[in-house]
């Protein structure tokens, strides 16, 4: 019985090392060292209250829908929703400090799949809780150019990303990955024409809003062959 107690503390052990980021190991109460006496094995509480709804008033907020006036269209077409929005809808579902976005390991530098570019890729995972319970758990990224951009905005830039993704697997602002919806929305607010970035004199056919006209460094330009 002993060896038996032994050995699956030991398993849980080496489980736990799998399945939890280095950092993320510290959040909840986990599975203690072998120097525990028999009986007294204490299981990860990270997933506790997994599976168990809110009230409908926290799952209404979350799932409303988004005003149109937020919906952010990138030249590229794609559509987005600010940070500070994500953050209104998690205040207004769960109180001001109800929600939290933490950490789980250290920023790491990937280098670029080509050499020749001037960047590093940083990427973070973060987990996300809501009234001590996870929700979810998702990388965030950003491409770092450290001879024009500030370090500190870059790790900003990650954590944002990954808010985003976290919100994702709650259900916020899941028109935007409604491809009928996207489509519809950039029909009605949005244009798509040929616009010239006057620092390096490109152009290309990019989106933007109709009710935005283009902003420094883009300018209005027409395509010629």
């Amino acid at each position: 019985y002993q060896r038996r107690v032994r050995g699956s503390v030991r398993t849980a052990i080496a489980l736990r090392s799998l399945i939890l980021p280095k950092g993320a190991r510290g959040l909840s109460a986990s599975i203690e060292n072998d120097q525990m006496g028999e009986g007294e094995i204490q299981l990860d509480r990270r997933f506790e209250k997994v599976g168990i709804p809110f009230e409908s008033k926290v799952s209404s907020i979350l799932t409303s829908a988004i005003p149109e006036d937020k919906v952010i269209l990138g030249k590229d077409g794609m559509l987005s929703i600010s940070e500070e929005h994500y953050k209104s809808l998690l205040n207004e579902a769960f109180g001001h400090g109800g929600w939290a976005l933490i950490p789980v390991d250290d920023i790491k530098e990937l280098p670029p799949n080509d050499p020749a570019q001037k960047y590093v890729q940083l990427v973070r995972e973060y987990a996300l809780y809501c009234h001590e319970r996870f929700i979810s758990q998702a990388f965030g990224e950003t491409n770092f150019y450290s001879a024009t951009q500030n370090y500190a905005d870059a790790a900003e830039r990650i954590k944002a990303t990954a808010l985003t993704r976290c919100c994702k697997d709650f259900g916020v602002a899941s028109e935007l990955w409604d491809k009928r919806w996207a489509d519809s929305w950039r029909a009605k607010y949005g244009i798509q024409e040929w616009a010239e970035n006057v620092t390096t004199q490109r152009k290309a056919n990019l989106w933007r809003r109709k009710d935005e006209d283009w902003s420094w460094p883009f300018k209005r330009s027409t395509f010629y062959k």
